[in-house]
């Protein structure tokens, strides 16, 4: 027997088909819906959408000059090299432009650590990245790569909430990394890609991080 969550991908798939068949607007942020919404073994309330997945987080860069360069600028800041990754996990382009990501702190005050700009497009299964600052110059995969827009993504690692808000300001979604808070030099990324619980990322690779693609180097 086919599960609930088929049917509702079917249904967003076909309703995704028709209106970009009809020219109407095409994989915009409105047209993005839950599709799971768990407490996983971490204690993390995970919510994966449709076409836009969240799928690994640096949020304590490691300590070592060399392993803890993230962006590959040649230089390991606590800052710079923090960054979090999303992937288009659909089979329709998505316009992010206008897509705001917000820290405790900046959605208090409604100033946005980062805002894409216009024309941001994700191709079917692209990635983007979002380092904290920093000169990114390193293989990242055919990912979109931004620096914060002010400088900064101010991940507290003793716990802190990401909120991700649309063009129009409505909230996608809010993901706690506080029950991923332990501090441990290295990112968290799910795993399996795009659908798994988060895990650290040297339980599933050598690397401590893959900014840009999979969890084993390859392309999305």
């Amino acid at each position: 027997m086919k599960s609930k969550l088929f049917y509702k991908i079917l249904h967003v798939s076909f309703f995704t088909v028709l209106i970009c068949t009809l020219n109407i607007r095409c994989a915009k942020t409105e047209d993005i819906v839950p599709i799971n919404n768990t407490i996983d073994s971490t204690g993390t309330t995970d919510t994966i959408y449709y076409g836009f997945v969240l799928n690994e987080v640096l949020y304590d860069p490691p300590t070592d000059t060399i392993e803890g360069d993230a962006n590959g600028d040649g230089n390991r800041d606590a800052n710079d090299d923090e960054f979090v990754e999303f992937v288009n996990s659909s089979e329709s382009s998505l316009d992010i432009s206008g897509y705001k990501l917000f820290d405790s702190d900046r959605l208090a005050a409604n100033t946005p650590n980062h805002q894409f700009p216009t024309n941001t497009v994700l191709s079917p299964g692209q990635a983007v990245v979002v380092f904290g600052g920093g000169t990114p110059n390193s293989s990242f995969g055919d990912a979109l790569i931004f620096t914060s827009s002010n400088q900064v993504l101010n991940l507290n690692n003793s716990g802190d909430v990401l909120t991700v808000k649309n063009s129009n300001d409505s909230t996608i979604f809010i993901f706690d990394i506080t029950p991923l808070s332990n501090n441990p030099n290295e990112s968290y990324t799910r795993s399996p890609d795009l659908s798994g619980e988060f895990v650290q990322h040297g339980t599933v690779s050598a690397n401590l991080f893959s900014p840009g693609t999979k969890a084993d180097g390859s392309s999305f």
